[in-house]
């Protein structure tokens, strides 16, 4: 049985950008621990990162009720702090690979419907949950990423 042409596009692209993310695990973890290893980890966890908020906005947060939304995105904001934290624990990175790297992937990936959809065709009614979904994880993110690196 042969899969329609767009099928299996999406199929090979998702299978080449796992090849590559799969490479850039191998070497970061091949060099082991440092600066290099702290970028390629940093990108292998935007592309995950990213896919699996995307794949959680479709899944649940346009469609659940508003006090699961809220506690669905502070978790996800706090999931991101922690794996950045424990990315920068590990890695003892320069401090501007931490800021750019670092915490600038995790701003990016704490936000789970950045990119998805576009601002424009949000209508009126729809755009406090967008609202919402776009920044109070990266509000927790940002909570979290303080109270980690305090030890609170």
């Amino acid at each position: 049985m042969k899969l329609p042409a767009e099928l299996s596009d999406g199929v090979a692209l998702f299978l080449s950008r796992l090849i590559f993310a799969g490479c850039l695990t191998l070497i970061a973890l091949w060099i082991g621990k440092g600066q290099i290893a702290f970028v390629l980890f940093s990108i292998v966890f935007m592309y995950f990162g990213r896919r699996l908020g995307w794949w959680l906005s479709k899944a649940s947060l346009y469609g659940d009720p508003l006090p699961v939304i809220l506690v669905e995105c502070v978790i996800w904001g706090g999931l991101v702090a922690y794996v950045i934290h424990s990315l920068i624990a590990w890695h003892q990175p320069h401090w501007i690979l931490k800021w750019v790297f670092g915490f600038g992937a995790g701003s990016y990936v704490s936000s789970p419907n950045f990119g998805l959809v576009m601002e424009s065709s949000i209508p009126d009614h729809a755009y406090p949950r967008h609202f919402t979904i776009t920044n109070l994880p990266f509000l927790a993110f940002i909570i979290c990423s303080i109270l980690f690196a305090y030890k609170l």
